[in-house]
């Protein structure tokens, strides 16, 4: 990986150089030698760096499959309130309509 393609690849992922520098254990300044072509990068860090980006790629999946489950979920709620909803209210208005009755009927 050249120093353009891991400054492009950081920047994808938000991160500053310290930021990926210790996520390699390494010094911000190692980082910002390889993105400017001063140094290379050893194999272990790259290594490291790769099973990074996997691992970040699964957990960014896993968090939009659990969000796309909650809104799921919310969706079948709503959708069950909306269809009860003439139910609660008929069962409201009979009760209201039994309570003034009963009020109607006292001495």
């Amino acid at each position: 990986m050249k120093g353009r393609e891991l400054r492009r690849w950081r920047q994808e992922q938000f991160l500053s150089q310290a930021e990926l520098a210790g996520l390699l254990g390494l010094h911000y300044t190692t980082v910002a030698n390889w993105e400017a072509g001063r140094a290379d990068p050893h194999p272990e860090a790259m290594l490291d760096l790769a099973l990074e980006a996997i691992s970040g790629h699964r957990e960014r999946q896993v968090r939009a499959l659990r969000r796309a489950r909650e809104r799921l979920a919310h969706h079948r709620r709503l959708k069950a309130i909306a269809q009860g909803l003439p139910e609660r209210k008929a069962a409201a208005a009979a009760l209201a309509t039994s309570e003034r009755m009963v009020k109607a009927n006292q001495p």
